[in-house]
């Protein structure tokens, strides 16, 4: 008992039987001790294990970050790249590397210089005009040394592509006025009409106004440069005027852009997405650092195979009023992303029955799949984006099918691909973290998976919402150069200009040609007449725009 007195607190007792009372309470409490400290390591090992996960979750998302920072966009897939690194991990653990390292051997390798295919030249197209330079050789060398002329035997002919900067002229034009002869001046003087004009008294003559509009809404060319490129010219336009024949001409081709719309509505499938732009809201109204906030631009597309239809739409803001309003009277389908806007569109056009006109969009699904496989579940993430690129690879073989032959290979290729997908996704879900990324994607695919079925029982209906995001694409690179609308009433004039001129370059027209000939047609027109100027019925009243 003497050895133990060190380790105990206080004096052991000499008696006997209270020094094992004294021994016993000593274990209780290093019991108790040993309890707190059992509950303590719990308590860091839980704590540690939730960091770790944080950790982990703030890892993939830097990951992604860098990503859409610094790495190529694209969520190209190759399924053989995953079979290589299975491969490659098993053959690294079976044969770990040898304790000392191998002797390097030099190899030779032959040179090869890799082969470049040719360019070439090519053809230039036979409508550029023609410029002839005769170039002739030194007058003394048309001699031979005796004196005999040489005989002229035609031309060794090249030609190169030249370029003259855009011309500014000004056009005068005259009226001619008529009198009255003497004794009649009661007639007085009659004076030819002034032309007929979208924009009356401006100083800027259609075809100005046309390049303008194309340079800004088709080469996404922002006004302040345009301003920059006349005043080389020598002639001073300001930005302002600019802005306002932009929107001047946007609102009047209103009626044609509604024409547009019930060609696009006819088709009875619309393929449906948004993007934010910036509004410069009135400067008496807002404090000045708050005159800007966000609005949207909606895009409406047909199906490819239906034809060049888009319609754009502006809001004030991403509220489900806006789609509402827009839809009206529309009695098709709707192909669309999961923003919950979209269902109130659907009830307000059909009741309860309104879920069922709206179809899923496979790109956006695929998405989820994509960051889940380059985050947290590689193998898993593949496998999916294996299947849906099935899926895809049958659209592609039927693009120019009927609507029978869709249907039925739809049906007989694409349905059990899909079953295969539903059975794994069930599978997974289970026991899956929902905060992971794959569980982020069977989350999506689970709660949007009737809409992504959808599109197999309609052959209008496309596998994915690209159409509208390819629609989308004009808006993200104006908004990069023109930075924001100037107002309200510019917001519904720049839709308008998008719906005729994206329209027009769908169906493959010059667009520059084709609002030079609207804008100079349509102050003539009747209302009943602005048919006959959208892309599917128009000619050119004059070839050469003059």
């Amino acid at each position: 008992m003497a050895s133990l007195k060190h380790i105990l607190p206080g004096a052991l007792p000499e008696n006997p039987l209270e020094a094992i009372a004294f021994l016993q309470k000593a274990l209780a409490a290093k019991d108790d001790v040993i309890s707190t400290q059992n509950d303590v390591i719990s308590t860091q090992n839980e704590v540690i294990s939730m960091l770790q996960e944080q950790l982990k979750a703030m890892k993939q998302q830097i990951e992604w970050l860098n990503r859409q920072m610094f790495s190529s966009k694209s969520e190209r897939f190759d399924p053989n790249q995953m079979l290589f690194d299975s491969l490659l991990i098993e053959a690294i653990d079976n044969n770990p590397p040898p304790d000392s390292p191998m002797p390097e051997v030099e190899v030779v390798v032959e040179k090869h210089t890799r082969k470049v295919s040719p360019i070439g030249r090519g053809e230039f197209p036979d409508h550029l005009e023609r410029e002839e330079i005769i170039i002739d050789v030194p007058e003394e060398e048309k001699f031979l040394p005796d004196g005999t002329p040489r005989p002229f035997i035609g031309y060794d002919t090249s030609e190169r592509l030249a370029y003259t900067p855009s011309r500014l002229y000004v056009k005068r034009s005259k009226r001619a006025k008529y009198g009255s002869p003497k004794g009649a001046e009661e007639y007085g003087v009659i004076t030819a009409p002034l032309q007929e004009s979208i924009l009356p008294r401006c100083m800027a003559d259609e075809s100005l106004v046309a390049h303008i509009t194309v340079s800004k809404f088709v080469d996404h060319l922002p006004l302040y440069r345009m301003e920059q490129i006349f005043t080389r010219e020598g002639v001073k336009i300001t930005r302002q005027n600019m802005s306002r024949w932009c929107k001047d001409v946007g609102l009047a081709l209103n009626l044609l852009a509604q024409e547009i719309k019930s060609r696009l509505f006819a088709t009875g499938m619309v393929h449906f997405d948004d993007s934010p732009v910036k509004l410069l809201e009135d400067h008496d109204k807002k404090p000045r650092g708050k005159r800007i906030r966000e609005s949207r631009v909606w895009a409406a597309r047909s199906p490819i195979r239906a034809g060049p239809w888009v319609v754009y739409d502006f809001t004030l803001s991403r509220s489900a009023d806006g789609p509402i309003d827009f839809f009206k009277g529309y009695t098709g389908d709707i192909t669309c992303d999961a923003y919950g806007g979209n269902t109130k569109l659907a009830l307000s056009l059909y009741g309860l029955f309104g879920e069922s006109i709206l179809y899923g969009c496979w790109a956006h699904c695929r998405r989820y799949f994509f960051d889940a496989h380059k985050a947290d579940a590689p193998v898993i993430g593949a496998e999916f984006l294996q299947l849906i690129k099935k899926l895809y690879k049958i659209e592609a073989e039927i693009a120019d099918a009927s609507d029978e032959q869709r249907l039925l290979i739809r049906s007989e290729q694409s349905v059990p691909i899909l079953k295969a997908i539903k059975e794994k996704i069930d599978e997974l879900k289970s026991h899956t973290p929902p905060s992971l990324k794959l569980g982020k994607a069977l989350n999506y695919a689970t709660n949007n998976w009737e809409r992504l079925n959808r599109y197999v029982t309609n052959p209008k209906a496309g596998i994915d919402n690209n159409p509208a995001e390819n629609a989308i694409r004009p808006i993200a690179l104006g908004r990069k150069n023109w930075l924001f609308i100037g107002d309200r009433e510019s917001g519904k004039a720049a839709a308008n200009l998008l719906t005729v001129l994206m329209t027009c370059k769908n169906a493959g027209d010059n667009p520059y040609d084709y609002l030079l000939d609207v804008i100079k047609r349509i102050p003539s027109l009747k209302t009943s007449e602005i048919h006959t100027l959208i892309p599917e019925h128009w000619t050119p009243k004059n070839p050469d725009n003059s």
